[in-house]
C-alpha cells in the first residue's frame, strides 16, 4: 500500500500548489545533485526510428529557409534509476530495468525542419502538446500551420515529442509510452483511486456505462477488486455543499451495459450504474485500482529527446541525428496544462540533462495559473 500510496502522489497533488518550502526543497535537492560525481551511464535517447519523412505543407518555401520537411518516428530512451538528477520520477526505483540496470520507454515524436539545415537558424523551437495534442503533428496546409508560420519564416526547427502516459495512442496525438510500477516480487502495486463522474465527462442524455476513467481518451487503471461492496459508489446533486449519498453496491458494477443492467458484460476498466448516470449528477467512485504508471518519466522523454536534437550526433545505433550538428539554441513553450508542466520541468531539475548540460536556454509557460504536479494526470 505505501508503495501505491507514493506512486499516486502525482493524482493526488495534480491540481494542488506546492508551498515555498516545498520549492525550497527541491530547490536545495537540484543544487545537491548538480554537484554530484556524473554516473557513467547516462539517461539517453539510444535509438532514433524515423518512419516518416515528407515535404511540409506541399513543398512551400518559408521565407530564407526555403522548403521544410516533416520527420515523424519513435524515439526509445533509458533512465538510470540511481541517478540523483531522476530523484524526483517517483515509482522509478519500481519499475522494470534492463539488463544495464537502466529503465527503458519510448515515444512518438515529430520534426519539422529546413530541408537545406544551413538556410536555417540552427534553432530549435520545442512547442510541447497539450494532451498529445500537436496542430502540426498532422498539418497538411499552409492554413493548418497557423500563427506557427513565423518560427518557420525566422528558420527555426519545430519539434515535439510525447510525455503523457495516461493517453490512448493513436496516429493524431502523440502519447508516451511509460512502465508500470510493481512490487519488488513482480506482483502488482494495489491502491485506492478516487474518479468523478459529472457534466464534464457524461453526455447530456446521460448513460448507464463509462470507462473508470470516465474519458475513453485516456487510459482507466484497472481495478484490483470486482466485488463492489470492497469500493464506494456516491452520488450528489453539485461539487459544493450537497450531501454525498451511497448508491447500493447491488445497483452497479464493474463492465460494460449499454442498455442497462440487462446487457452488462463484466469489466475491469468500466463501470456500469443499472439506474443511469446522469449528466446533471455528481459521481464518485473510490476503488482499489492496480499497476500505476511510472507518470513522472514524462519530464525526462522531454529532457532526453531535446537533449539528443541539441547535443548529439548519431543514436547508439549510427543513426544520425537530423539536426546535427550545429544547433545553438533550444526553447520550448506551453500553455495551460503544458505550461504547467514545464514549471515543473524546470522546479524538478529536468532541464539539467544525466550529462550536465542545459537543455533549453529559454522556457515560456504560458497561462500555468498554478504550479501543479502532472495537471490532469492519471
Amino acid at each position: 500500500m505505501e508503495a501505491w500510496k507514493s506512486g499516486t502522489q502525482v493524482v493526488a497533488r495534480h491540481r494542488r500548489c506546492t508551498s515555498r518550502a516545498g520549492r525550497i526543497a527541491v530547490a536545495s535537492m537540484i543544487t545537491m545533485a548538480a554537484a554530484c560525481f556524473a554516473i557513467s551511464a547516462d539517461a539517453r535517447l539510444t535509438r532514433l526510428v524515423i518512419s516518416e519523412r515528407f515535404p511540409f505543407a506541399g513543398g512551400v518555401e518559408w521565407g530564407t529557409a526555403g522548403v521544410y520537411e516533416r520527420l515523424k518516428g519513435t524515439a526509445f530512451m533509458e533512465v538510470n534509476p540511481l541517478d540523483p538528477l531522476n530523484a524526483m520520477i517517483i515509482d522509478l526505483d519500481k519499475a522494470p530495468r534492463n539488463s544495464r540496470g537502466m529503465v527503458e520507454f519510448s515515444t512518438p515524436f515529430f520534426i519539422i525542419k529546413p530541408v537545406d539545415m544551413a538556410k536555417g537558424n540552427h534553432k530549435i523551437f520545442y512547442s510541447v502538446n497539450n494532451r498529445g495534442n500537436n496542430a502540426l503533428l498532422n498539418a497538411a496546409t499552409v492554413a493548418n500551420v497557423g500563427s506557427n508560420d513565423v518560427y518557420l519564416r525566422m528558420g527555426y526547427t519545430i519539434a515535439d515529442a510525447g510525455w503523457e502516459g495516461d493517453l490512448v495512442p493513436s496516429s493524431a496525438i502523440l502519447a508516451a509510452n511509460l512502465p508500470t510500477a510493481t512490487n519488488a516480487d513482480g506482483s502488482p502495486i494495489i491502491g485506492p483511486m478516487r474518479i468523478e463522474y459529472s457534466d464534464r465527462n457524461l453526455p447530456l442524455a446521460g448513460t448507464f456505462t463509462s470507462t473508470l476513467k470516465g474519458n475513453a481518451a485516456f487510459k482507466s487503471y484497472e481495478t484490483a477488486d470486482t466485488n463492489t461492496s470492497h469500493s464506494t459508489l456516491t452520488v450528489r446533486d453539485s461539487e459544493r455543499g450537497s450531501p454525498k449519498i451511497p448508491i447500493a453496491s447491488d445497483r452497479w458494477a464493474f463492465g460494460t451495459c449499454p442498455t442497462g443492467q440487462a446487457s452488462l458484460v463484466p469489466s475491469t476498466f468500466n463501470i456500469c450504474y443499472f439506474d443511469g448516470l446522469r449528466n446533471d449528477k455528481v459521481y464518485e467512485l473510490i476503488y482499489p485500482a492496480k499497476n500505476p504508471i511510472v507518470m513522472a518519466l514524462g519530464h525526462a522523454t522531454t529532457r532526453d529527446f531535446a537533449s539528443f536534437l541539441r547535443y548529439s550526433l548519431t543514436d547508439d545505433v549510427g543513426t544520425p541525428n537530423p539536426l546535427a550538428p550545429g544547433i545553438t539554441r533550444s526553447y520550448a513553450t506551453g500553455a495551460s496544462q503544458t505550461g504547467a508542466y514545464l514549471r515543473d520541468f524546470m522546479y524538478y531539475g529536468f532541464n539539467e540533462d544525466e550529462s550536465h548540460r542545459r537543455v533549453f536556454d529559454g522556457i515560456f509557460p504560458e497561462r500555468a495559473f498554478c504550479r501543479s504536479r502532472f495537471v490532469h494526470g492519471p
